[in-house]
């Protein structure tokens, strides 16, 4: 009996985006999709150092993504917008320069997507258009600016960035709104 020909591990993340990503996403969630677990499965190896490789190569395209990494096929990946781009969006306002906190704002409030509140520092590219606008650390500013109470940072999970709000914004967790309601009977 001839032993089935194993595929490369190439092979194996093609036809997975081809196989696993479903209509309308482009791509497949590295963990939700189950493909983290078939990879190591299939080839008994940890499947960030092949997409990680792949991705260098150009055969595949990844963007971050909660909880994990989207892969996607080449060219199929969304377009991330360059600094530059971020730069005036942010700054398209009433022509007036902007301070580092007016900046802050006019960024939550035009590089969130409906229906987020917030924005990802890092992923929205935040971070990196203050850091070139102002010459400055936005960590440092950011968080200067939520101890005065005039954002919300939510710390996330991965260690990458976190979540930028306005006042009052921020998610409010079930436990809280019991726990007030519990407090205030």
């Amino acid at each position: 009996m001839e032993e089935e020909r194993k595929l490369s591990e190439e092979e194996f993340v093609l036809q997975a985006i081809r196989k696993l990503k479903k209509d309308p996403f482009r791509g497949i969630h590295t963990v939700y999709s189950g493909f983290n677990e078939a990879f190591r499965q299939y080839f008994g190896t940890n499947p960030v150092e092949a997409t990680n490789r792949l991705t260098r190569e150009g055969k595949i395209e990844t963007r971050p993504f909660k909880g994990g990494v989207m892969l996607f096929l080449p060219g199929e990946a969304p377009k991330r917008p360059t600094t530059e781009e971020i730069l005036r969006q942010v700054l398209e306002t009433t022509g007036q320069p902007l301070s580092e906190k007016e900046f802050v704002i006019e960024g939550i409030k035009k590089l969130r997507k409906e229906p987020y509140k917030g924005i990802h520092s890092v992923f929205s590219g935040f971070n990196e258009a203050f850091r070139k606008h102002f010459d400055k650390d936005p960590i440092e500013f950011t968080s200067k600016m939520a101890s005065e109470g005039k954002i919300e940072i939510i710390p996330l999970k991965s260690g990458k960035g976190v979540m930028l709000y306005l006042p009052g914004e921020g998610p409010r967790g079930r436990k809280t709104n019991e726990a007030l309601k519990k407090i205030l009977e």
